[in-house]
């Protein structure tokens, strides 16, 4: 009988019977309390519902030992340590008592459920379990039950970070909130992935011997190095491959891989029934110019791990419904690409940075006296193309254009120099607004359109022009010339190599960024949540929000939790205390051993972290020393011993 009307029941009996004396409430929690299987606790529950016993206490209680009977029989019947879980892991556990005590209810068994968690363990037969055609029995029965918030399929597009995105994919179907790709993401041991992530790394490896550029190569060498050395019988095999990279390397705004090979696949970037052409000569160029990072190739990794193994569907179905960005993203290789006239020229496009020119014309938007507000806050416009790439914690310069206002218009100010005004840091993610404060624009130049936005906040400001475009030109020759002459109205990203040599001319260093704190909406999120919303910031922001949760909660809890011991010398037999502070608590230092200058998922939890003493931080940073992460262990050889140090699970942590 469903809970609901159960309720309805007691809540009826109970009106009709009285109350309970207080001795016999007591009784009835202390007997709730001893039950140990579902059989007992529901014969029970049917006494409460005959006696009229039933209060909202009585209810909690009853729930409340229906769940822990769940986790006993969880742990019993699967064998697996439910203890230190993650949060997926514990709504997993949940999930799983709920789905049992419903079976057996029902008269049914969940043998199937539970082989399923013995054999793959929580976070694998979750994602195996999700990954069907048609909606699995537990995510029906929980439904059923006004349930479905403990589903599987719920659990997982909660967190996603612990899943897999083709089980991602099949959570929203179930939950019917559509998809991006009509088809799943391959299996992890698809042979096309594998063969993509193979080609992958070759690139890389290329990459890496001759310093960021990638020699030239046959598409027969590219076949050969996943395995495939005969082209007649595996040419369409390999150009699939190579066009499920090219994709991803689109959806990073990255020029095509594939475009790096001597010469491209025949039947590759054809017109079809378009009316304009892939320039293809200019994505070669972009492609064959590029200076490659790491970051990069992992970056088109993990975008095919999002992707079907079939490319030819994924390009049709983006290019029927973004056909523009797919334009704009091969156009923006060239030069520009004009639009609306000179001045809303679009420049070339600058690949996907954490790095930013936001461009300012004073004869539409007042700079000078904006600066002299000495305003921290404000917003900014950016292009529609530009969306998918600018995020929170990204780095930017404000660059002033030439200034061709009338003497009337200046109001007795100076014109401006053309240069470099501020350092400013994004602080939003892009929305839609109709643009900054009507203050500052001149006469009939607020824009009227609602057009994307984001928030930037002024870290250091140069009122008095520290670097002239001039100087740009003569002190720092190898810069862009998107920097030096890009348009008066538009913002585009720029490369590492350009942030800095501005950087270095400005005498930036690390404390001009690191003077801010982490912004107070940031303060009480999940580090999960955190690192998310970092993910994609410029490494100094990324360093500084790290020391920021280090010297906070997380560091603290886990020195705390280790008894604030160098867990190396612990496992060498050394004495793993160091000096007293004066507070009485022994001085150990937070290792981060995921570095954190990424950022990514995880790399700042608990569990990434082992407290060390000095002598070994300063060891695991400049000594050589690999450590292996393992499930539950970090696993290296120092000092010839080879030492497992234990990971930490805490639960989850707030930022502040």
């Amino acid at each position: 009988m469903p809970r609901k009307i159960w309720k309805a029941k007691y809540s009826k009996i109970k009106n009709l019977g009285g109350e309970l004396m207080e001795e016999d409430s007591k009784r009835i929690f202390e007997t709730i309390g001893k039950m140990e299987t579902h059989q007992s606790l529901e014969r029970l529950e049917a006494n409460i519902l005959r006696l009229g016993a039933f209060t909202d206490d009585v209810e909690q209680a009853l729930k409340d030992q229906y769940k822990l009977i769940g986790r006993a029989l969880v742990a019993a019947r699967t064998g697996l340590d439910l203890s230190n879980l993650s949060v997926p892991e514990e709504k997993i556990v949940l999930a799983v008592s709920e789905y049992v005590g419903l079976q057996k209810r029902n008269g049914k068994n969940s043998q199937r459920t539970l082989e399923q968690l013995k054999n793959r363990g929580l976070i694998g037969a979750a994602e195996v379990s999700v990954m069907k055609s048609k909606p699995t029995q537990g995510f029906e029965a929980l439904h059923d039950a006004d349930k479905e918030e403990l589903s599987y399929e719920r659990i997982i597009l909660d967190h996603p970070d612990y899943f897999t995105p083709r089980a991602i994919w099949y959570a929203r179907k179930t939950l019917e909130l559509g998809n991006s790709t009509e088809k799943p993401p391959a299996a992890s041991d698809n042979p096309t992935q594998g063969r993509c992530e193979l080609l992958i790394s070759w690139l890389s490896e290329r990459s890496t011997q001759s310093e960021g550029a990638i020699p030239a190569y046959t598409n027969d060498e590219a076949a050969s190095a996943v395995g495939m050395d005969d082209m007649q019988r595996f040419g369409r095999v390999q150009g699939n491959i190579q066009s499920r990279v090219d994709f991803a390397c689109y959806a990073c705004g990255l020029p095509p891989l594939g475009l790096t090979a001597e010469n491209p696949f025949p039947d590759a970037w054809s017109q079809q029934e378009r009316n304009w052409p892939f320039p293809i000569s200019e994505m070669q160029n972009a492609a064959k110019q590029r200076l490659w990072k790491t970051s990069d190739f992992d970056s088109i990794r993990r975008k095919t791990l999002e992707l079907p193994a079939g490319a030819s569907g994924i390009w049709k179905q983006e290019l029927a419904e973004n056909e523009k960005d797919v334009r704009d993203w091969a156009l923006g290789f060239g030069d520009f690409n004009p639009f609306d006239g000179p001045d809303d020229a679009k420049p070339r496009r600058t690949l996907s940075s954490p790095y930013w020119i936001f461009v300012c014309n004073p004869k539409k938007w007042a700079i000078d006296r904006f600066l002299e507000q000495k305003i921290e806050i404000d917003s900014w416009g950016v292009r529609e193309a530009d969306v998918p790439n600018i995020a929170q914690g990204q780095l930017g310069y404000i660059r002033v254009g030439v200034d061709r206002r009338t003497d009337i218009e200046r109001d007795g100010r100076a014109k401006l120099d053309a240069g470099i005004y501020a350092l400013v840091e994004v602080v939003s993610e892009p929305y839609e607004t109709a643009g900054a404060d009507a203050e500052f624009w001149a006469n009939g130049e607020k824009p009227v359109l609602v057009r994307p936005t984001v928030k930037i906040r002024y870290l250091q400001t140069f009122p008095d022009i520290l670097v002239t475009i001039e100087d740009l030109r003569s002190r720092a020759p190898g810069i862009s010339k998107l920097v030096l002459d890009g348009f008066q109205a538009r913002s585009f990203p720029i490369e590492s190599e350009d942030f800095h040599a501005i950087a270095a001319l400005l005498n930036l260093g690390e404390h001009d960024v690191d003077k801010t704190t982490v912004p107070n909406d940031d303060l009480d999120v999940d580090v999960s949540e955190l690192e998310k919303r970092y993910l994609n910031a410029a490494p100094e922001v990324k360093e500084r929000t790290s020391r920021y949760i280090e010297r906070g909660t997380v560091g603290e809890r886990v020195k705390k939790a280790n008894e604030y011991k160098c867990q190396i010398c612990d496992a060498l037999g050394n004495n793993p205390l160091g000096f007293r502070k004066p507070n009485g608590v022994a001085y150990v230092e937070a290792h981060h051993v995921m570095p954190v200058s990424n950022l990514q998922i995880g790399s700042l939890n608990a569990s990434n972290i082992m407290t060390v003493c000095a002598n070994h931080h300063r060891q695991l940073h400049y000594g050589g020393i690999d450590v292996e992460i393992e499930e539950t262990t970090f696993d290296l050889i120092i000092d010839q011993s080879q030492v497992s140090i234990p990971r930490l699970r805490l639960p989850s942590i707030r930022a502040g």
